[in-house]
């Protein structure tokens, strides 16, 4: 655990960018809790195992940054799934991280939808690619927040709908009308040709305080003064205000270190940093988690599903093929150099 002020700043901050990381932060005045999420290498591995349109990769990779700053902020032992669900050219966004920070990824589109609303929308073919709207990538729909930890535990579930332009929207509205806790954000993903994915995310929370309200057991055992209301509020709105003063461009920037970002935002308010999460790209698939779905098929769908007595499935999430005999189920091939989507 470190801590960064205005007087110490330059000697505890790295000097070199920090990359695929997650690094939580708590701000010395107020309390507040949040996280800064940096990811390159990891996102272009993601992405680079599909062919997607330039509008799909921009808002699959919002996802995983989104996702990675939800996932930290949660105390689980498992799987993390954020996904979308819509009726626009994006049919499905699902990104889901485990507790130790492997990340999968991947979307479901229209391919005539995309190219249509690419046609209609010309965008300039030079600097970083910034996307389009997701009400125009998405149309109605719905975003699940899932939290899976094993078999001997209750799935937790929360549904929201898809409002606004941005999924951090969507997100902030969940927590505001779904856990009631004060939640600000700011993501940004950039694509530039000669160093490909980027994204960026920041995010604070602020949780309830049981010592400012209505409750008479809570006021009896903390001193309670009607001011301390007003106060955690200007706490929280200054700090809000701050953080929505993030730049795209500093979010992304693989130069800038996330200690420098977190000095330039909250320099008055001080800075605690704790050690930060590593975040790898790692897929679940594999020929037996493969063969037990086709288990579940009838003799009949696996004739039905099969070529020439191969049946081929492909993972959504990294691309790799797999193929069994539809008769005995034992691998033909492992064609790990498929990539299609």
């Amino acid at each position: 655990m470190t801590r960064i002020a205005n007087d110490n700043a330059d000697a505890t901050a790295a000097k070199t960018p920090d990359d695929d990381i997650i690094q939580p932060f708590q701000l010395e005045a107020s309390g507040l809790r949040g996280r800064v999420v940096r990811i390159g290498a990891t996102l272009n591995d993601i992405l680079s195992s599909h062919d997607y349109p330039l509008p799909v990769a921009h808002l699959l990779a919002e996802t995983v940054a989104t996702s990675l700053l939800l996932s930290s902020m949660l105390k689980y032992e498992g799987i993390f799934t954020l996904q979308t669900s819509s009726e626009g050219p994006v049919r499905t966004i699902v990104a889901d991280v485990t507790t130790a920070g492997a990340i999968r990824a991947y979307a479901g589109y229209a391919q005539d939808l995309i190219k249509a609303m690419e046609a209609a929308e010309k965008r300039p073919t030079d600097g970083p690619y910034e996307g389009f709207d997701l009400r125009q990538m998405t149309g109605k729909g719905y975003l699940a927040f899932t939290v899976d930890q094993g078999a001997n535990t209750d799935r937790y579930q929360g549904i929201v709908a898809l409002t606004g332009d941005t999924l951090t929207g969507s997100v902030s509205h969940y927590f505001d009308q779904s856990e009631q806790i004060s939640t600000t954000l700011k993501v940004n993903a950039s694509y530039d040709a000669n160093s490909g994915w980027r994204a960026g995310a920041i995010m604070l929370q602020r949780m309830p305080d049981a010592s400012i309200g209505t409750d008479e057991t809570a006021k009896d055992a903390i001193p309670f003064r009607p001011e301390q209301a007003a106060e955690k509020e200007d706490e929280w709105n200054r700090s809000s205000i701050l953080l929505q003063s993030v730049t795209g461009d500093e979010l992304v920037s693989p130069t800038l270190h996330s200690h420098e970002l977190l000095m330039r935002l909250f320099h008055e308010e001080g800075v605690r940093i704790f050690t930060p999460q590593s975040v790898i790209k790692k897929c679940r698939c594999s020929p037996d988690r493969v063969r037990d779905v086709l288990g579940t098929l009838t003799p009949d769908d696996r004739e039905h599903a099969s070529v020439n007595g191969v049946i081929e499935m492909t993972c959504e999430f990294c691309s790799q093929t797999y193929r069994f005999n539809s008769d005995t189920m034992e691998t033909v091939v492992v064609d790990e150099t498929a990539k299609t989507h």
